[in-house]
């Protein structure tokens, strides 16, 4: 249906590519008995007339015939050049024939695919939450990626590969007829034998197939599990165990491939031994013919070229066949992947309709069964009245959990009925669903890019309007037409999709103002402000920000003196070490540009490691890494995970450290040190580096390697060659420095190590000189452009549920559900962060799943349960349970 019309438009091409096709058999016999043979020039005659055209009516019509062209008068030498130039443009004209075909072929299929992947897209977007938990990522996502790639493709050879080729085919075999019956026989019967014959055999190469697929699939889903699981596994230390299972896997696929391609190639041998035996019997029994005067030379030139087309659209209508069953095969399968039961609701573009803010949620007769038939949720029947604050308390893992996940629309596979209003919770679609409420839990979901990104991503969902009015470019108008052709949304993902109007805003200018709010409120603003001054100043800076910037460092120093603070903040000065920064800091006084004094390569820079050897650093610069490791080796074996000592060496990998260590232990016994390998020196060195004494601790440095590192250091800025400054920014008290930090930039120098209250009130008082100077917003901006990774895993839990929590602030949902959504927290600091969620949405519902009895009186409602079953309902204006909530409330009718 979708693609009716362009399959139409090229059997066009296909039935008019024949007439070409038959005449381009035909010359060339014309070639060899007129041309070459002269059977036009016999008895004396020295031209013969080409090109001559005449339509011949039949007799039903009247008879008669009609000249529509002469042609001309060649000798034979020309008329021969005139054929093979037929010939030759005949050639050119069935190239462009099949040009013209594939090209449409596999434009069609390419279009079919696009469709295809995102009807499965979409497909895999309304499975039930339930669904989606016992669905492997990894194998949907091959599914989509991989396996319907040949079905989307075979859309395309459906119908017009064989219409394409058999007629090809046809049209060559009727022509072999044509020249001789004999021949013409034999070649069909090889053909029939070929067709029959090698699909037969390809039975089980069709089977391995289908066997090497679904391997192939539970193999990809295993190695995502492992990925995800790549911590724990090292944990446990048994990624020896997961590396012999993946191995074992890999080992059934390699022989079901090896098994598969003795098959293939067998197959294929054969076939081309079919498709040589027929010439081989046209140059016998046709050369027979032609001796016995029974067959012109020309025909039987004109059969064996006809036939040298043949083999190859006949093999390749017998690998359309076996295509077709195998894309049989992988739709079936993907079929048999994507077919559930129930499905979510479909989108609608209607608006959601207007619920009123005092509808009850009212729950009747409700009972949850998982999958394995363990009653989660015994049946119950209760109405909660909105707005209100409302609290389900519990064990964990109890009723309260899965009532809140029913609420919020986490279990969708349940008995009875919950109505919001006369609106039934499980035929919303989502766009019904999420206008009204938001569900947060303990566990955040963070997508790959910038904090930003993460906290509006609840906000997108204000379609753009599409104006086919405007002005587009050819590239635009043809990205547009192709969303079109094949159903894809025609707005760009690029587009502004932010609904200002949900979180009170008109302008995209005020968006971080409103995201600062919402941080606040979950506390979560001094850890963006913290993310902000670290982050890298970056090259982009607007010329008035890059102004009060400069301003405000002198303001920040002389802020520290009046507070009493200029002793916990060491400067940056080219002739003083800096105790605070690193060796490597110190000896490059300065900020690298990219990676090639990165500090993980500067101990194997090559002018680096001239400048240490020429102020006679390497010895000592050594020592510092083999009295490093030897810590790290000995004194970490029997530290917890989690302990501090590991965090300020965590630059030091364990698997380093076993590769290391037995040489520096052996040469440092022997006392022969510069019998290291240069690449452990260079390790040595690369650690060395990386010392920070306060932060350390192993009190290495003394007055002399100070002064070696000083001299090192106008070494190195001296002789540095000017082609190699750009790799470089050295620290400069007069302007900004784009590579490093804001907080270097701002402070110029380092806060001290071993103070760490002092740093607080340091970065305090460093917000209250960036207010001043219009600069705090600019700071918390970097803050919010700070990556996060894959799965948020490049910021913490807590910063994980901070954006969590901080996006449900932006979104003010009319209900918010928080499922165990505080637990990463402290007691005391959940309990703040939940008072200023109820004190920022008055007039709302908040559903929170409690634990503690304690933490109930700010409620207005509680809900109480004792694993599965729903024990009673407490009003905050009730001194007792109200008992006949129990019973069952009427059913309200749905909407």
């Amino acid at each position: 249906m979708y693609s009716r019309r362009e399959q139409l438009i090229v059997l066009f091409y296909v039935v008019a590519s024949l007439p070409f096709y038959w005449w381009s058999l035909d010359v060339p016999k014309r070639i060899v008995n007129e041309g070459i043979q002269g059977s036009v020039f016999e008895h004396g005659v020295t031209q013969a007339r080409l090109f001559a055209f005449t339509i011949s009516l039949p007799d039903f019509l009247g008879g008669g015939s009609y000249v529509i062209s002469d042609g001309l008068m060649l000798a034979q030498l020309p008329y021969l050049f005139a054929l093979s130039l037929v010939f030759l443009a005949l050639t050119l004209i069935s190239g462009w024939f099949k040009y013209v075909i594939n090209i449409r072929k596999g434009v069609l299929g390419e279009r079919m695919l696009r469709r295809l992947r995102f009807d499965l897209f979409g497909l895999v977007m309304r499975f039930r939450p339930e669904d989606i938990r016992t669905t492997k990522s990894a194998e949907v996502t091959s599914m989509i990626k991989d396996e319907v790639e040949p079905i989307g493709g075979f859309f395309g050879e459906a119908f017009i590969t064989p219409a394409f080729l058999g007629t090809q085919a046809l049209t060559a075999m009727a022509f072999i007829l044509a020249q001789n019956l004999w021949l013409g026989t034999l070649a069909i019967g090889l053909i029939l034998v070929q067709g029959v014959v090698i699909p037969h055999l390809r039975r089980e190469q069709i089977r391995l197939g289908r066997e090497r697929q679904i391997e192939s699939r539970i193999l990809a889903g295993r190695i995502g599990e492992m990925i995800e699981a790549a911590p724990a596994l090292h944990n446990f230390g048994v990624t020896g165990h997961s590396s012999a299972e993946i191995g074992h896997r890999l080992g059934t696929l390699f022989d079901i491939r090896l098994r598969l391609y003795r098959r293939k190639f067998a197959v294929k041998y054969l076939n081309n031994l079919l498709a040589q035996l027929t010439p081989f019997v046209f140059y016998t029994l046709g050369g027979y013919l032609a001796l016995q005067g029974q067959l012109d030379i020309g025909q039987l030139v004109a059969v064996i070229a006809a036939y040298r087309d043949l083999p190859t659209p006949i093999k390749e209508l017998i690998d359309w066949d076996q295509q077709r069953a195998d894309v049989t095969v992988k739709y079936e399968q993907v079929v048999s992947q994507f077919s559930k039961d129930t499905l979510l609701p479909k989108e609608t573009t209607e608006p959601p309709p207007v619920i009123p803010a005092d509808a009850p949620i009212t729950v009747v007769g409700l009972r949850v069964v998982n999958g394995r038939g363990l009653v989660q949720l015994d049946r119950m029947s209760v109405a909660l009245d909105r707005p209100g604050r409302i609290a389900f308390a519990g064990p964990t893992g109890g009723g309260r959990d899965v009532l809140a996940k029913v609420i919020g629309r986490q279990v969708t596979d349940y008995q009875g009925s919950v109505t919001i209003g006369r609106h039934e919770l499980a035929a919303m679609s989502d766009r019904e669903a999420s206008s009204l409420m938001l569900y947060v839990s303990s566990e955040p979901f963070i997508m790959s890019g910038s904090i930003r990104d993460n906290l509006t991503l609840a906000l997108r969902r204000a379609t753009p309007r599409l104006d086919e009015r405007a002005q587009l470019s050819a590239k635009q108008r043809y990205w547009l037409e192709e969303a079109r052709m094949t159903d894809n949304p025609l707005v760009s993902p690029d587009a502004d999709w932010i609904d200002y109007a949900a979180i009170g805003v008109s302008s995209p200018a005020e968006v971080d103002t409103a995201i600062s709010n919402a941080l606040r409120v979950v506390r979560g603003y001094d850890e963006i402000f913290r993310v902000g001054m670290s982050s890298r100043l970056g090259d982009n800076v607007p010329p008035e920000i890059a102004e009060q910037l400069l301003a405000a460092r002198p303001a920040m120093i002389e802020r520290f003196r009046e507070q009493g603070l200029a002793q916990y903040v060491e400067a940056f000065q080219p002739d003083t070490f800096n105790t605070s920064a690193s060796i490597g800091e110190n000896l490059l006084y300065g900020v690298a540009v990219g990676n090639r004094f990165a500090p993980e390569n500067m101990a194997a820079e090559p002018f680096m490691r001239s400048i240490i050897a020429a102020e006679a650093l390497t010895a000592p610069l050594t020592t510092i890494g083999i009295k490093m490791v030897e810590t790290v080796a000995d004194v970490f074996q029997d530290l917890a995970p989690d302990n501090p000592l590991r965090e300020r060496y965590s630059f030091i990998d364990n698997a380093e450290i076993e590769a290391v260590w037995p040489e520096v232990r052996s040469a440092w016994n022997r006392g022969q040190r510069r019998h290291l390998s240069a690449q452990v020196r260079d390790k040595l060195i690369g650690y060395a580096l990386m010392y920070v004494e306060p932060r350390h601790r192993l009190n290495l440095i003394d007055d002399r390697l100070v002064a070696r590192i000083l001299r090192a250091r106008t070494s190195f800025r001296q002789f540095l060659p000017a082609s190699d400054a750009k790799d470089v920014e050295f620290y400069d008290e007069g302007r900004l420095m784009p590579a490093a930090s804001i907080r270097d930039n701002l402070i110029f120098g380092r806060m001290r190590y071993g103070k760490a209250h002092m740093r607080d009130k340091l970065l305090a008082e460093v917000a209250e000189v960036l207010n001043q100077h219009g600069l705090e917003s600019f700071v918390v901006s970097k803050g919010l452009d700070q990556e996060v990774g894959p799965g948020g895993r490049l910021i913490s839990v807590q910063q994980r549920v901070t954006v969590q929590l901080a996006r449900a602030m932006l979104r003010q949902p009319d209900i918010l559900i928080l499922d165990d959504a505080l637990s990463s927290f402290a007691p005391s600091e959940g309990h703040m962060i939940l008072q200023n969620i109820m004190d920022a949405m008055p007039g709302r519902t908040i559903i929170v799943t409690q634990s503690s009895e304690d933490e109930l009186s700010s409620f207005d409602m509680v809900l109480k349960f004792e694993g599965a079953k729903f024990t009673g309902l407490q009003r905050k204006d009730s001194a007792q349970a109200a008992s006949e909530a129990v019973e069952p409330v009427p059913a309200v009718a749905s909407a």
